[in-house]
């Protein structure tokens, strides 16, 4: 059933139009809740403010309040927070014990996880978000577009209504109607990106944690990490052990072969750290000057063997007399081996008559 969330956000100066189908539980469209008995949006998709940025809101609050309600969902005895949870954390910080919301009913997940996205992405900008971060609120936002179907109303409404919390924020990116699109285009559409921009971080956000966070810290680009979205999980794990354990840094075209050989099955630890080395695929250079093995025929080395003597102890000899003969040819340098053979022989028959 499609809900009617046209005035959701037309809090101020504004009369409540009841809907059949969802309800805005509060007096004056809103209400203050105790802190206590809020919660976050369960795997809550978006980065706490921290440092300067969560000082700078808790300042703000303390000195202002609370000037914009967050947008909540009941969920049992608490209530779920959908927009505003940095509010909410500045304000517990600062002391207050109770925060201005709006209360919504009869929400489904999607609705809800729609909600979160939409408001979010409009007050924070996320293109100053982390490229994982951005990857996975686009993640989301096609999921939840895949199982509604093409975008209804109903979704455009909430966001057409979200300009109140984000200072008039402008929503030109929408798609116009009647305009078809598929999913991937559309989403880029409503966030001012492209379609390739959106097919590329769906990719990043399929990889492992921690290349994830090598991509935030620019150690590589969105196109490598693309490349090895391709890779098993356990592929993935080789490669960031593999750059903390050398150091070694990556480039795309190494992130294609090493999605090459996972693709041929034939990815390892060692054709890996061959491929960050630059060392696969590259022919050896073969040294055309090299001298060419040379066979001893058997019936040659039948004349001093027999076929008992063990093949090594046969190599060994063999090099051992060219070694000889070599020291001997450097004694005798005027002679060619036949004369040496010679004068060794007579020089041994002398002594033996001697």
């Amino acid at each position: 059933m499609e809900r009617d969330y046209s005035k959701l956000l037309m809090f101020q100066n504004t009369t409540l139009e009841n809907s059949t189908t969802t309800a805005i539980k509060g007096e004056n469209e809103y209400t203050e809740l105790s802190i206590s008995l809020l919660t976050h949006f369960p795997n809550h998709p978006f980065e706490l403010y921290t440092g300067e940025r969560f000082e700078d809101l808790k300042e703000s609050i303390k000195l202002h309040g609370v000037i914009s309600p967050l947008i909540v969902r009941e969920a049992g005895d608490t209530y779920q927070i959908l927009s505003g949870h940095n509010r909410c954390e500045c304000a517990r910080a600062v002391g207050f014990k109770t925060v201005p919301c709006i209360v919504l009913t009869d929400l489904s997940d999607d609705d809800a996880l729609m909600i979160v996205l939409d408001s979010n992405t409009k007050q924070r900008g996320i293109s100053e978000m982390k490229i994982s971060e951005q990857a996975h609120i686009y993640a989301l936002d096609v999921a939840v577009n895949k199982r509604q179907g093409k975008r209804t109303d109903m979704i455009k409404n909430i966001e057409k209504n979200l300009e109140i919390l984000s200072n008039d924020a402008g929503f030109g990116t929408f798609s116009h109607t009647g305009k078809k699109l598929n999913t991937v285009q559309e989403i880029g559409e409503k966030y001012g990106v492209s379609k390739n921009t959106i097919a590329r971080l769906l990719r990043i956000d399929t990889l492992i944690l921690p290349l994830k966070e090598r991509i935030d810290d620019d150690e590589f680009g969105v196109l490598a990490g693309v490349e090895l979205s391709y890779l098993k999980d356990n592929e993935q794990e080789i490669v960031d052990d593999i750059m903390t354990e050398f150091d070694f840094t990556l480039d795309t075209k190494k992130a294609q072969q090493l999605r090459a050989v996972s693709k041929e099955n034939k990815f390892n630890k060692v054709t890996a750290v061959d491929i960050f080395e630059g060392k696969y695929g590259k022919v050896k250079k073969v040294n055309r000057n090299a001298i060419k093995a040379v066979t001893l025929k058997p019936k040659f080395l039948s004349q001093y063997y027999t076929s008992d003597v063990p093949q090594e102890k046969i190599t060994e000899e063999v090099e051992t007399s060219i070694e000889l003969l070599q020291e001997v040819k450097a004694i005798f340098p005027e002679m060619d081996a036949d004369e040496i053979k010679k004068y060794i022989l007579n020089e041994i028959t002398k002594e033996e008559i001697e």
